[in-house]
């Protein structure tokens, strides 16, 4: 079977493999040199797609952490890549390797790729009824978030739908309070006070219950706008999720009505590669004669 590269490319690391129907293959990562020129970063990601290249690969799919116009395949925007604005991504690559290119929003296809293959049904259907609507939400560098509706990923013109991220909230935004940034602006990083917070911190453990009281206050906010069946969390953040789960929870039934809050279902995506997978479930998609 034909293989497709597939990229997941984020504010700071990038992975890359050969994905088909059946699984992902030879996954590498690499460190992002997001403070690079804007030929530099093009250069990055023509050189890890190069080394994945095989005679038996019949496309190119990439996850960017920012806006796309999905018509053209530019990116408009990166987060936390500052020099890499404007690119026509899908027509540089597409001459540069001779090969169908899909450009789309990194959250997207982690989301679409816990769609398709994560396993999330409905409760209580006899027959695995997969979830009609579901909200990928990744705690990582930012705060980032795809939506399926009806089964069909919805990314709105520029790939900012379900981006909530970017609501205002205090003297910021509610990225600032519900991802890695929450860590760095109490200069630490989540990943060392998760450590402390297991060891029985105090402090430590004050700082995730803050975090999980703010991610409440957000996730009542996505429920209002797009009244999800389910919410899958990713992103590094979301490995500590059993630090924060006890004051989100509280902060969440505090902010929206009963009936939403009832049989919402919340839980860390488990699916290994998810955004690698759902890049090729979206080339699929698009280019699917001839694969």
């Amino acid at each position: 079977m034909s293989t497709i590269v597939c990229v997941d490319l984020g504010g700071t690391k990038a992975q890359v493999a050969r994905v088909d129907e059946e699984g992902v293959y030879e996954t590498r990562r690499y460190n992002v040199p997001a403070s690079a020129t804007k030929t530099q970063v093009n250069d990055f990601i023509k050189g890890i797609i190069a080394e994945q290249l095989s005679d038996v690969c019949c496309g190119i799919a990439i996850g960017v952490p920012g806006m796309v116009d999905l018509r053209s395949g530019t990116v408009l925007e990166a987060v936390n890549i500052p020099a890499w604005q404007d690119i026509p991504l899908a027509a540089q690559l597409n001459g540069y390797f001779s090969l169908p290119v899909v450009v789309n929003n990194d959250v997207n296809c982690f989301t679409m790729g816990e769609y398709c293959y994560g396993h999330h049904y409905l409760p209580g259907t006899p027959c695995f009824e997969p979830v009609p609507n579901l909200l990928g939400v990744c705690l990582g560098t930012g705060l980032g978030a795809g939506l399926v509706f009806d089964g069909r990923l919805y990314s709105g013109r520029h790939c900012a739908a379900g981006e909530f991220g970017s609501f205002s909230y205090r003297n910021s935004i509610l990225e600032r309070y519900t991802s890695g940034q929450f860590f760095l602006d109490r200069g630490t990083n989540g990943a060392e006070q998760a450590a402390l917070a297991q060891q029985g911190d105090c402090y430590a453990q004050s700082l995730f219950d803050e975090f999980g009281s703010h991610l409440g206050y957000a996730l009542a906010q996505a429920l209002l706008a797009f009244d999800p069946d389910k919410i899958v969390l990713g992103g590094s953040v979301s490995q500590s999720y059993d630090l924060f789960k006890r004051t989100m929870w509280k902060s969440l039934a505090g902010q929206t009505h009963p009936a939403l809050f009832k049989q919402l279902e919340i839980e860390v995506g488990k699916l290994e590669y998810a955004a690698l997978r759902g890049a090729y479930k979206l080339f699929r998609q698009q280019f699917s004669e001839g694969i």
